[in-house]
Parts: C-alpha cells; sequence; structure tokens
C-alpha cells in the first residue's frame, strides 16, 4: 500500500459513483482497489472480475441488492451492514473480508472463498454456499443460518431459532403471543388473521407471502427487515413498528390503519394505493420506491430532500 495507489483508488471510485449516478451499470473487470465508495446504492450493478481489495463501502445499509460480483477479487473489502440480497458471488474472493452484520440473503456465494471473512451478526437466509472456503471464518450467536446450503451441500437452520411457520401458528392458536429471534423465509401467510403478536429480538421475515393478512395491535419492534415480501392488500390495523427496513416489498392496495413508524425504509417497494393512512414520525427513505400516488422515486433521498407538497399530494 502506497500514497499514490490509495490516491488512484479514490479518484476511481469517485469516478465509478458518478458514473453510477448517470445510469451507467456495467464495470466489469473495473480496478477499484483502496476506493472509498460513499453512496448508498449500487442496485443491480455488475462488478464481476472488478478488483474491489481493501475498498471501503459506505458503512450501514449500502444497497448492493442483485449485484453481479461474481469472480470479483474482495479481499480485505469493508462492506460492514450492507445489503447483499440476492447478490451474486460465485468465485468471488472475500478473504478476510468485513462483512458484520451484512445481509447475505439468497446470495450466491458457490465455490466463493471466504476464509478469514468477519461474519458476526450477518444474515445467512437462504444463501448458497456450495463448495466455498470458509476455513476460519467470523461468526457469533447472531449470525443467522437458516435454510443456508453449506460447502458440503448440506442445508443448515439454527436450532436456537424458530423458522418452522406451522410451529409458530401452533404456537399462537394455543395462546402464545410473544415470538423471539423469528426467522420466516419463503413461507405463505396469506389470509391469515393474527392480532396482539409481539414480535421480539431479531426477527426476520424474507421472500414472504403476505396477501390479504390482517395483522391487528401487533408490535413489530424486533422485526429487523421485511425483504421481498407480498403484502398487496394487507391489514395492518393498530401496529406499532420502529425504524422499519421495508425492501422490496409489494403494498399495494395495503389497508395502514394507525401504523405508526419511525424513519420507514422503503428501498425498492411499492407503496401504489396504499388505502387509509400511516403516521411517520421521522423522514422516510426512499430507493427505487413507487410511492402512493404511483410516483416512481429513484433516489436514493430521505423525504425532507423532497418537496414536502410534492411527496405528500394525493396522500390519503
Amino acid at each position: 500500500m502506497n500514497i499514490q495507489e490509495i490516491a488512484k483508488g479514490l479518484i476511481a471510485g469517485s469516478d465509478m459513483i458518478q458514473r453510477y449516478r448517470a445510469g451507467e451499470r456495467n464495470f466489469i473487470g473495473i480496478d477499484l482497489k483502496y476506493a472509498r465508495l460513499d453512496w448508498p446504492c449500487f442496485i443491480d450493478i455488475n462488478l464481476s472480475r472488478a478488483d474491489l481489495r481493501w475498498a471501503n463501502f459506505k458503512l450501514g445499509r449500502t444497497r448492493l441488492i442483485n449485484a453481479n460480483l461474481s469472480d470479483a477479487n474482495m479481499e480485505k473489502v469493508s462492506l460492514g451492514s450492507a445489503f447483499l440480497l440476492n447478490a451474486n458471488l460465485r468465485g468471488a474472493n472475500l478473504r478476510n473480508a468485513h462483512l458484520t452484520n451484512s445481509d447475505l440473503t439468497n446470495a450466491d456465494l458457490t465455490n466463493a472463498d471466504l476464509s478469514g471473512a468477519n461474519l458476526s451478526g450477518a444474515d445467512l437466509i437462504g444463501a448458497n454456499l456450495t463448495g466455498a472456503n470458509i476455513t476460519d471464518i467470523k461468526t457469533t450467536k447472531d449470525t443467522i443460518f437458516c435454510q443456508t446450503i453449506m460447502p458440503n451441500g448440506q442445508v443448515q437452520t439454527d436450532s436456537h431459532r424458530l423458522t418452522d411457520v406451522q410451529e409458530f401458528l401452533r404456537l399462537y392458536d394455543e395462546g402464545e403471543r410473544e415470538f423471539r429471534d423469528l426467522v420466516l423465509h419463503e413461507v405463505d401467510l396469506s389470509n391469515v388473521s393474527l392480532s396482539g403478536v409481539k414480535f421480539l429480538g431479531q426477527t426476520y421475515f424474507s421472500h414472504m407471502n403476505l396477501t390479504s393478512a390482517r395483522l391487528t395491535n401487533c408490535n413489530f419492534s424486533g422485526i429487523k427487515r421485511i425483504i421481498f415480501s407480498d403484502l398487496r392488500n394487507t391489514h395492518l390495523s393498530n401496529c406499532e413498528w420502529r425504524n422499519p427496513q421495508i425492501i422490496y416489498c409489494d403494498l399495494r392496495g395495503a389497508y395502514l390503519e394507525v401504523f405508526d413508524m419511525y424513519a420507514p425504509d422503503f428501498t425498492g417497494s411499492n407503496l401504489e394505493g396504499i388505502q387509509n393512512h400511516f403516521g411517520v414520525e421521522e423522514d422516510m427513505y426512499f430507493c427505487n420506491t413507487t410511492w402512493v400516488t404511483g410516483k416512481f422515486i429513484p433516489g436514493p433521498i430521505n423525504s425532507s430532500e423532497c418537496s414536502r407538497r410534492e411527496i405528500r399530494e394525493g396522500e390519503f
């Protein structure tokens, strides 16, 4: 490492961000070694075979959703708390990568080299690690394995977490109302009726069908995020949710009554035609979001940065 290499990386990173913001998505083989990528949104980007050694992405919620990072050299990359949902990381070099608290739900890590990578608190729900090198990876009790395909082809699911939807519904029918560290992935809860449920700890909803479900008087404070889920015509009445991350969800026609939220993140979600109202105490975050009026907001932007009149025009 020398000053010239670092300076070159900073310039390359700034140039790439400008090109991405201008609409370019194809960056195959780009040299971003030592780059500081201080931008939150790289959705659908193609960084196949890119050199990302020692690259430093913006800490907290960098969006590399649906990104192609196959065969990329990402040794010692810094991707803490990043969204790598559905990312293609086949054959990527992730030796000693910093992936603490990153979300790798449904990521393809086939034949990737993760030796020495820090996966403390990372989410590997539905991830494919077939043939991957996981020698000396760092994990904690908060690292989530659920329907995760391990290097030997076996599927691993944490035994200490409730992941079975039938067991969840059975406990509910028996009167249980508090659920901690629940992980529901690729399950069908359409038309279900739940009342008074309190989700605690680190709860995840991923690729769920919640169409026309009726959820009343629920506390969602423990739901870390809900991603790639269908909530069309869902009724959420008198529910509380702090700092919700509602990522790539379809909420068309949903009925939200007194659904108080704090600083919701609506990245990739469709809110067109939401009925009634919801109260928001702090800024909403938009990125590739369709607003209730059908207006598309490419973002990334907070609602306070938009014209309040424009965003709230026609709001229920």
